[in-house]
């Protein structure tokens, strides 16, 4: 019997503490909106965003220490990049990536982190950059 109350007050005490905890915001995919050798724009799905307001939110790339543990090479005109969340409670919520230079590199790879109140997230992204020139008319006149 009193292993039994022991058990309900452990389950009761784990589940006010779980009540207070924060949603789990999350990133999704990473849709390309440019091409190589322009400035880079691209969006984030955000996901379970519930009620945050985009002042709650705050997304940068991540620190030099994050880069360093997760093994990816923190290139030096991935400090260009802004991040900017676009909130809509009636439709998709979307993290804008955005850069001022345009990127010469094909294959980018980065760590987003984004802080709320009551948590944090890091995600990884590898984005591959077509040429801006290249089309099907282009692989037609190639063959």
């Amino acid at each position: 019997m009193v292993q039994v109350r022991k058990l309900v007050l452990a389950i009761a005490a784990a589940s006010a503490l779980s009540s207070g905890m924060a949603h789990a915001l999350g990133l999704g995919e990473l849709t390309l909106k440019s091409t190589l050798n322009q400035p880079l724009v691209a969006e984030i799905e955000l996901l379970d965003v519930k009620d945050l307001t985009a002042a709650e939110l705050v997304p940068s790339l991540a620190s030099p220490e994050d880069f360093a543990k997760a093994g990816v090479d923190r290139q030096a005109f991935l400090n260009d990049l802004t991040f900017t969340p676009v909130l809509n409670a009636s439709g998709k919520s979307i993290l804008r990536v955005t850069s001022s230079k345009p990127l010469s590199e094909p294959m980018v790879k980065f760590l987003v982190q984004v802080m709320w109140p009551n948590g944090r997230l890091l995600r990884d992204y590898s984005v591959l950059l077509d040429p801006s020139k290249f089309s099907s008319q282009t692989a037609e006149a190639a063959a």
